[in-house]
């Protein structure tokens, strides 16, 4: 009995784990990389205020296209959204982002962008 009540617990606290993971909204993501763009950088204000400007639309756009993707009711409109289109979609949101980057960051930062934040993103994103 005391193990089943073990493994039990040891359940809901991995699958808590996992939904709060998923979970994680734009603001935290946002959070998370001006905390590595200030460590990195030092921006200052404006271009923090830009950083984050350009974070908040990309995050936001990857969970409207998250959320399209799983709000599909039937089948049949999950279908319209082919894999390849999705990924399309998702590669776009990315040169986006980069493309403003390079507006609001010197040469210089946006090279410690693609060396160094963008891989300890990607990183700390899958856990």
């Amino acid at each position: 009995m005391r193990n089943r009540f073990i493994l039990v617990l040891g359940l809901f606290l991995a699958l808590s784990t996992s939904i709060y993971a998923q979970k994680e909204g734009v603001g935290d993501k946002v959070s998370a990389v001006l905390t590595k763009f200030d460590a990195a950088i030092k921006p200052d204000k404006a271009k923090r205020s830009s950083i984050e400007t350009i974070f908040t639309d990309f995050y936001t756009a990857q969970d409207k296209l998250r959320n399209n993707i799983q709000g599909s009711s039937t089948l049949a409109q999950g279908l319209q959204q082919d894999y390849q289109s999705v990924r399309k979609q998702n590669e776009n949101l990315f040169t986006e982002r980069d493309n403003q980057l390079k507006k609001a960051l010197s040469a210089e930062e946006y090279k410690k962008w693609k060396e160094d934040i963008e891989p300890s993103i990607r990183k700390s994103g899958k856990k």
